[in-house]
């Protein structure tokens, strides 16, 4: 069986749907593991969420949570982070509330848009505040951030660490105490690279990233493993933007 990771979607529906289709993705044929931040960024991150729970009906289909997801919830629960305003362009919030609710108005009409989101698709927000924040098989540790290398047993990383670190947990590659490969994303390939053309999954001594930074222009990858060995398959944007932003 075939596992194949992807992370950091971030509202890309159908180039998400493009990816899969191009690496020839069967639901009973292939393990699918999905890293998190399925919201913010791209224009369609309710039919994107929807399609994420009409995949987990799968047995090979797996996926966790992401530090955009939780974003999402805190605004619809009014616990936005002081430093993180949802709705700002570097967030992307904006276009997930807009997928959402298309008569989202910016500090007009908050508090009226999250009841109604909560209201009306309680089934998409239960779906995303149940998701855990890793996974594990027989070859792999999967995590959207990664773990926190100051704990002994890896498991007992806290919920923030596992959705949210980033430097303090791959400065410490070739350290941490795990024995399986850590699959994460989070972090952009270009930047874990250290050049800013490369968005190939890169690969470090314990661990992968592979977040294509689909949200800043780049592309969504899927990396897979079969027989022992990776290979990986990159898909640049599909979606358009278009009325969405006409709406904003």
């Amino acid at each position: 069986m075939r596992s194949i990771v992807i992370s950091d979607i971030h509202g890309y529906y159908l180039t998400f749907k493009a990816l899969l289709n191009q690496v020839s993705y069967s639901p009973c044929n292939d393990q699918l593991i999905l890293l998190g931040d399925y919201v913010d960024g791209g224009p369609f991150s309710l039919e994107l969420v929807r399609l994420v729970q009409r995949l987990s009906e799968y047995p090979n289909f797996h996926v966790i949570g992401g530090n955009h997801d939780e974003l999402f919830l805190h605004w619809l629960d009014e616990e936005e982070y002081p430093l993180l305003k949802y709705t700002s362009p570097h967030v992307g919030g904006l276009q997930t509330i807009l997928s959402f609710c298309s008569w989202y108005q910016i500090s007009k009409n908050d508090h009226e848009v999250r009841q109604y989101i909560k209201k009306q698709y309680s089934y998409e927000i239960g779906f995303l505040r149940s998701l855990p924040n890793y996974y594990e098989d027989s070859y792999h540790i999967y995590a959207h951030a990664g773990i926190d290398p100051k704990q002994n047993n890896w498991k007992r990383t806290s919920h923030k660490n596992f959705r949210w670190i980033r430097g303090h947990f791959y400065k410490y590659d070739g350290l941490l105490p795990v024995r399986k490969r850590i699959i994460f994303g989070h972090e952009s390939c270009a930047r874990l690279h250290g050049d800013e053309a490369n968005n190939n999954p890169w690969f470090g001594k314990q661990i992968i990233g592979v977040d294509g930074g689909i949200k800043f222009g780049k592309c969504l990858n899927a990396l897979i493993f079969e027989e022992g060995e990776y290979h990986s398959v990159s898909m640049v944007s599909k979606d358009y933007y278009g009325s969405i932003f006409n709406r904003a």
